[in-house]
């Protein structure tokens, strides 16, 4: 594939956005800009507009773990597994068919995955249960011991260095969760017949055919309410403009890249992660330099990659130029978000006592605060 081939091949993930979803890899808006060029940015204002004039498509992103794919292949029998299990190229992570089968898989590998069987062997006849139809569901586990009410309000934490959440026990969700070994919240649904978890589709909300009518609830990740939005006009205008200034800046340096496209996207990728577990979005050029000079690389692709920032450094600034201002764009409605949540009976707390979700989903992209939730979670992965 050469590179052309490439990036219209990029540019045609954003604009299906359920192969942006189903990836299990979902986008932040402002990341098009390193993987799109100019149209990646545009697209990306796009939907970031698209998800403030349609609330409805917004669907909480719950800080579950593990993320558990559930259901029935074409031969209709039930298995557990995740991702990587069902993705194996051989077939043998579906075939996976009691807790029992699911641990020998992992010592056919040499895998000890400690609590995860037990886990497993708890959450199985509840997932078996509440499903009838043929297909898989993905979604992420909540908690797998009962809660306890305490003063009518829910507590659990499934993700180590994630969020904390309280759920309001007299409402329809705290209902939904009393008396429960365990609860997952759903997002996609992939075919009986799908190959690879790239064929996943978004439930918008929904569980589906699924059933809540056993010890496992079904938790939908549509909004407990509908948020009202508008768009920053001067901060849309910004973006707008950065793209207008920079685009041909931009394109030539991700469309000359020395490396594969991947490998060139992800320097950028990356290093911004490390500047939002750092807490400093300052200094985004130079920084940046610096972390490609030090990035573990063949001398003769150092060489190339220092060569080609140089000649083209006008595209690098002008890209972070272009990311700083989506940035600014994205967390404005993310903001807006999770002002709307304060009302919800569904609430979620940073370490810190702050209170956010991990963030919300609409157009096949998530909206997070990458300084709130995603750097205490990036942080916490070392």
């Amino acid at each position: 594939m050469n590179l052309s081939e490439s990036i219209s091949n990029t540019l045609r993930k954003l604009e299906k956005i359920n192969l942006v979803e189903g990836s299990g890899h979902l986008e932040h808006p402002e990341d098009l800009v390193f993987l799109g060029d100019e149209q990646g940015a545009r697209e990306a204002i796009k939907q970031i507009e698209a998800t403030i004039n349609s609330p409805n498509s917004i669907t909480i992103k719950w800080d579950g773990y593990p993320a558990l794919i559930f259901g029935r292949g074409k031969d209709g029998r039930f298995s557990v597994m995740d991702k990587h299990m069902f993705n194996k190229k051989d077939g043998t992570g579906r075939q996976v068919f009691s807790p029992k089968e699911f641990k020998a898989y992992d010592d056919g590998r040499q895998v000890n995955r400690g609590d995860l069987y037990s886990i497993i062997e708890r959450v199985w006849p509840g997932l078996e249960a509440s499903d009838r139809g043929a297909g898989f569901y993905w979604g992420d586990l909540l908690f797998s011991e009962p809660l306890v009410d305490n003063d009518g309000v829910f507590r659990f934490k499934a993700n180590p260095g994630g969020i904390s959440y309280t759920v309001d026990a007299d409402s329809e969700i705290g209902h939904l969760l009393a008396d429960k070994q365990a609860a997952i919240a759903v997002h996609q649904y992939i075919p009986p017949n799908a190959m690879t978890t790239d064929e996943a589709e978004s439930l918008n909300g929904s569980i589906g055919t699924l059933k809540n009518n056993s010890t496992v609830a079904i938790v939908p990740s549509k909004m407990p309410i509908t948020p009202n939005l508008k768009i920053n006009s001067k901060l849309k205008q910004k973006a707008e403009a950065e793209i207008n200034q920079n685009s041909n800046a931009v394109k030539a340096l991700f469309q000359t890249a020395p490396q594969a496209r991947n490998g060139f996207n992800m320097l950028f990728t990356v290093f911004v992660n490390k500047k939002i577990v750092s807490g400093d979005l300052q200094n985004l050029y130079a920084d940046f330099i610096t972390f490609v000079e030090n990035r573990k690389l063949t001398d003769k692709m150092r060489e190339k990659l220092m060569m080609h920032f140089n000649a083209h450094k006008d595209g690098v600034i002008g890209a972070f130029k272009i990311w700083i201002a989506l940035y600014n764009l994205k967390q404005n409605v993310v903001d807006q978000l999770d002002q709307a949540a304060k009302s919800s009976p569904v609430k979620g707390f940073l370490d810190d006592g702050t209170e956010t979700h991990e963030g919300f989903v609409a157009n096949g992209l998530k909206f997070v605060n990458r300084m709130g939730f995603a750097r205490q979670n990036l942080a916490a992965r070392g």
